[in-house]
């Protein structure tokens, strides 16, 4: 029976994510992109822009209400887009300029 659940999901994944950057079969970048840490935040959205799918990946994840995670390059959090993930703890009283990963 657990067979034909991984079948019927399969059939309905949809054919851009075949091109999706992030889609490896392992799940190795699962972390990245859900994690808090700013740094791996910045890492998440330096792959979506290599991505060729990142505006389906973004309405996808819009339309299913996703909760948090970086989505075709954009952070959402409570199925919203927000600019910027803010640090956990208290806010720093001289903000530092945001960060950048260059590849």
């Amino acid at each position: 029976m657990a067979r034909t659940k991984t079948i019927r999901l399969a059939e309905k994944r949809p054919a851009w994510m075949d091109f999706a950057v992030c889609a490896d079969t392992s799940g190795s970048m699962t972390e990245l992109f859900f994690s808090d840490r700013i740094e791996d935040i910045a890492m998440a959205k330096s792959v979506c822009a290599e991505c060729p799918v990142t505006e389906p990946c973004l309405n996808a994840a819009l339309s299913r209400n996703e909760p948090w995670g970086v989505w075709g390059g954009q952070i959402i959090v409570n199925g919203k887009i927000i600019a910027r993930k803010r640090p956990r703890g208290r806010p720093r009283k001289h903000p530092r300029p945001e960060e950048t990963v260059t590849s």
